[in-house]
């Protein structure tokens, strides 16, 4: 399931989430789990992300861009997600 915006897409998987801002790709892994209320939630592992696909640096200002945007389209697909 990709959606695009722009130069965004995000790709959900069974384990990871494949997120491309500006034609650079982030695999980030996560989990399933539960949020305080018990519901069923995303726990997106964010601890690993230095670098992009390629190797080459991800800086903090597009890790908090892509962050944002990931949040947001989960929002719109009505998917829970946490970062952790």
């Amino acid at each position: 399931m990709a959606k695009k915006d722009a130069s965004f897409t995000l790709e959900i998987f069974d384990e990871d989430m494949q997120a491309t801002l500006a034609g650079r790709m982030l695999t980030l892994p996560f989990h399933k789990g539960k949020d305080e209320e018990g519901d069923p939630v995303l726990v997106v592992e964010i601890d690993g992300a230095e670098t992009w696909d390629d190797g080459s640096e991800l800086a903090l200002k597009d890790l908090q861009k892509l962050l944002e945007r990931i949040e947001a389209e989960c929002e719109a697909r009505d998917i829970e997600i946490e970062f952790e």
